[in-house]
């Protein structure tokens, strides 16, 4: 998490714990529905394989990502939000003509303190739902060695566990993971400095392994090995 953000936090997390917090007077759905529902749906669980589940993400780490469009620390791509129900691996055509262009910076900008608020809780009161997609076994077997080893400490439950400041990972979109993963070796994204040393020491097989496993499916938390010999 962002030291600037520190102060801030502290006050959000105090008016979370009260019934009389100021952006109860917003309602977050409404909101939800209005400014992100064509890209992140109803919900927040994305059809899009460009764009991520937000659903079950904590109130503090939405806000966070949000403040961060809206500063400008974060950079996003513009695309195109495309309904993929009927064939959930269809590329991404982001040149499609079907729909609007958007941009999460231009969103964020428009959004009031207390409106990033009212989304935050919203988002935090969903349901995260897990993609199912093709992956490959062994690399999957291999990336679940890595997660446990450098990314369980802040990524609990296998990347499921929902706490303050680690975005969910079991069940994203593979493309969207993609696009990260190329963003933070690149340094176009910020990273805390525990995520830094640790994603430094990743080879792109590495890389490439942790996202065959984080599109798998979950299997029992406890579970250190998956089978080798798994069918997809």
């Amino acid at each position: 998490m962002r030291p600037t953000l520190k102060a801030h936090l502290l006050f959000f997390i105090m008016s979370i714990s009260f019934s009389t917090s100021a952006s109860e007077s917003i309602n977050g759905e409404k909101l939800f529905q209005e400014k992100c529902s064509d890209c992140h749906q109803q919900d927040g669980n994305s059809t899009d394989n460009d764009i991520p589940h937000i659903a079950g993400f904590s109130a503090i780490l939405t806000f966070d990502i949000l403040d961060q469009f809206k500063s400008g620390d974060r950079k996003s791509i513009p695309i195109n939000p495309q309904k993929v129900e009927n064939n959930p691996n269809k590329a991404h055509d982001n040149n499609s003509k079907n729909s609007i262009e958007t941009d999460m910076n231009v969103i964020a900008k428009s959004l009031k303190t207390k409106e990033i608020e009212a989304l935050s809780l919203f988002l935090a009161n969903q349901t995260f739902k897990p993609t199912t997609q093709k992956y490959d076994p062994k690399l999957a077997e291999t990336g679940k060695m890595i997660h446990l080893d450098l990314c369980e400490n802040c990524h609990v439950d296998q990347g499921s566990g929902k706490i303050e400041d680690a975005s969910l990972l079991k069940g994203q979109w593979k493309q969207y993971l993609q696009r990260q993963f190329k963003a933070l070796s690149k340094g176009e994204r910020y990273m805390p400095r525990r995520m830094k040393k640790r994603f430094r020491k990743l080879s792109e097989e590495d890389k490439e392994a942790l996202i065959e496993f984080y599109i798998s499916p979950m299997k029992n938390k406890s579970d250190k090995t998956i089978p080798a010999n798994e069918s997809t």
